[in-house]
């Protein structure tokens, strides 16, 4: 583990709980003045501070991105880990979309009982269970996912897979990897994405029928890595003796 990932582990473990409602304020000035600016600007400034540089090409190339760019995802197995994702991969016709509406956090693959065969978040999280993710959450408003990743971390998670389309990110990094201190990946969506703060705040507000979804060569390469962290992980013993130093 790097000494950066242990200091922020050791923060969440022992430091304050942060505020979710000032994190919300954060997160909503973050958005609401972000610069009017072509979507290319923001793909360029985003890339510059994820250091896309530095990140492995076959990563880069599917949507995978650690964050740090010299984040292990092998310590997702024995670290605490959550992961969430945006309510705008849910199908139109996700069965749960009629009785919770489909901007909601209900989701059946979260208890291994989805069997729509084209959900990406069912995939998504099948894969991440595989890694030993446990908590999982939909996102239906910026300010509960906030609140959530905040309880989060004050129970000592300290690590996310995050999936978020290219405009979320450029604002949520420094909220959820600034503030709140979590390291881990991030996998960026396809399909019907935001390209403008309109659009977000929107979205945000309301369920305006756009459709995303994870893709096959990101889900591919999310089932290389969780492999990866299966086959390579670090032994029980020392998982056990690092939980408790």
């Amino acid at each position: 583990m790097s000494s950066e990932s242990l200091k922020r582990k050791n923060q969440a473990q022992n430091g304050p709980a942060p505020d979710p409602e000032k994190l919300s304020m954060v997160s909503d000035y973050l958005k609401r003045t972000l610069s009017e600016r072509p979507y290319a600007f923001i793909l360029e400034s985003l890339s510059e501070r994820l250091e896309l540089g530095k990140v492995q090409r076959k990563l880069d190339s599917v949507g995978v991105i650690p964050a740090p760019v010299n984040f292990d995802p092998k310590v997702l197995q024995y670290e605490r880990t959550v992961a969430f994702v945006p309510y705008c991969c849910k199908p139109f016709d996700c069965p749960l979309n009629e009785q919770n509406g489909r901007k909601s956090n209900s989701c059946q693959a979260m208890s291994d009982k989805c069997e729509h065969t084209s959900c990406s978040i069912g995939a998504f999280i099948k894969i991440a269970k595989k890694i030993g993710v446990k908590d999982f959450f939909v996102i239906d408003t910026d300010s509960e996912l906030i609140k959530w990743l905040s309880e989060k971390r004050s129970e000592g998670f300290t690590h996310v897979i995050g999936v978020a389309c290219e405009f979320a990110v450029s604002y949520a990094l420094e909220v959820i990897h600034g503030q709140l201190g979590y390291d881990g990946l991030i996998v960026i969506i396809n399909g019907d994405k935001c390209r403008t703060k309109v659009d977000y705040s929107e979205s945000d507000a309301s369920d305006r029928g756009r459709l995303t979804f994870i893709d096959e060569w990101t889900l591919m390469a999310l089932e290389d890595i969780a492999k990866e962290v299966v086959e390579n992980g670090t032994p029980q013993e020392q998982r056990t003796e690092v939980a408790h130093k």
